[in-house]
């Protein structure tokens, strides 16, 4: 399957550039709708859009309603939104789409269109292939008449807000203190509130958007005003999320981030323990540390890889029926609530997980192993199908049977460079040193090398 137009979680880039522009997100519109009717059977489809805070956002929402309208179909504007109550409010409001209108933790010059179906889940390979395609085919042919007057239902995520709330006892975090870090995104008012309603102590650094200071020095990829915050004064937990809040970052009370994998493997325990781990199983992506496969083995939990991208994750639980997924990144997908990443749901949880052990967040942690890495990056000229390099995958078949369950190796090019990348994790530090140099040796005779 070739996509054009969507990557890895949508369309994202530059706004203004030749992938994220308001000709593109109108034509885009256009190609939903065409989507819906063929096959969600849906003649005059609803398509609800919410934003981040993003001052392109505003832009961008016009020109995609535009198109919807354009082409017969029911625009609804959900306003400043983060991702998953786009995705919940699609699931509850009789929608056939919705798009979030985000880049998600990129700067603020960045945007971008992630959609869902009515479902709340992202769309298949199929239909992902198909709204490509209707959308190249549009930019090629199609004029785009933004600024028409269109008129459009205005609908708000408080349903999504009363399901979070609801979802836990309304005295959870009585007497609890816990720092936010809201990335002057989509969740800079709706969390706050949320943990207020239950009972917290909050402070929040990160929650005055302006239109550009989206992810700017805040958030999940830049928490150190979170950290500062942590460290001078009390409190019983941190979070931090990214712009558009479908991811989470775990902090201690001490200001220490805990690893992804960790996380997870607090949330997979507790769920066994209490029944709730369908099939005791763990889906993550090839990304995450094989420590974590590790810690599950010990605990009588399997865990599922998929391709990075919480996209992977989400379907392969829809097709097997798992609940819990998520990767390092910090996407979490807890599947008795929805089936997208929600950091907001995933960092209530894992404080409710924390208050019910009577245990601190760090001790819960300290279960999780990280097994040593060591990665490499080669510049090559060609990249020939890994399979017809018979040196380097003789190299890979030994390494991997000494290994055992000790460890595992990946190797991949990259999607964007002439690079072959190496990656070796094992228990023992000098044995993963030692086999990364026998892979890179093994490549050196079927590469040309720069």
């Amino acid at each position: 399957m070739k996509l054009k137009h969507f990557g890895t979680d949508g369309i994202r880039g530059e706004f203004g550039g030749p992938v994220v522009n308001e000709r593109t997100a109108y034509h885009a519109g256009r190609a939903a709708v065409g989507l819906a009717r063929s096959h969600l059977n849906a003649d005059t489809p609803k398509i609800l859009i919410g934003r981040d805070t993003r001052a392109s956002g505003a832009q961008l929402f016009e020109a995609l309603a535009n198109g919807i309208s354009a082409e017969g179909g029911e625009p609804v504007d959900l306003g400043i939104a983060p991702t998953p109550s786009i995705a919940k409010m699609a699931s509850v409001s009789g929608a056939a789409l919705a798009c979030s209108l985000t880049a998600s933790h990129n700067p603020c010059q960045d945007n971008g269109l992630k959609f869902f179906l009515g479902s709340g889940t992202k769309l298949t390979e199929e239909l992902e292939l198909d709204l490509d395609n209707r959308l190249d085919q549009l930019l090629c042919d199609g004029e785009a008449k933004i600024g028409e007057d269109v008129s459009f239902p205005e609908l708000g995520v408080q349903v999504y807000e009363d399901a979070v709330v609801s979802s836990f006892d309304d005295s959870l975090f009585q007497g609890v203190r816990i720092a936010l870090d809201c990335a002057n995104g989509a969740l800079s008012e709706i969390a706050p509130r949320v943990f207020s309603k239950l009972g917290a102590t909050i402070e929040v650094v990160g929650a005055s958007p302006d239109g550009a200071n989206i992810n700017l020095d805040v958030g999940s990829e830049h928490p150190e005003s979170l950290k500062v915050l942590l460290e001078n004064e009390t409190f019983d937990l941190g979070f931090a999320f990214d712009g558009d809040g479908d991811r989470m970052i775990a902090f201690d009370a001490s200001g220490i981030k805990l690893p992804g994998e960790a996380v997870m493997a607090i949330l997979a325990m507790a769920a066994k323990s209490s029944g709730q781990l369908s099939a005791d199983t763990l889906v993550t992506t090839v990304q995450s540390n094989f420590g974590l496969d590790a810690t599950m083995k010990e605990n009588g939990i399997n865990v599922k890889r998929v391709d990075v991208g919480d996209k992977h994750i989400a379907r392969l639980m829809l097709s097997e029926g798992y609940k819990l997924g998520g990767e390092e990144s910090g996407h979490l997908i807890i599947g008795e609530f929805s089936i997208t990443g929600d950091g907001l749901f995933a960092a209530l949880k894992l404080a409710s997980v924390v208050l019910d052990s009577g245990r601190s967040i760090k001790e819960l942690a300290s279960v999780y192993n990280a097994f040593p890495q060591v990665s490499k990056s080669l510049m090559a000229v060609d990249k020939p199908p890994l399979e017809s390099c018979s040196n380097l995958q003789g190299e890979i078949n030994r390494i991997e049977s000494e290994l055992g369950d000790q460890g595992r190796l990946l190797i991949r090019y990259s999607g964007t460079e002439p690079k072959l990348r190496l990656l070796v994790e094992a228990s023992d530090q000098a044995f993963a040193e030692t086999a990364a140099d026998r892979l890179v040796e093994a490549a050196g005779r079927d590469l040309e090398l720069r």
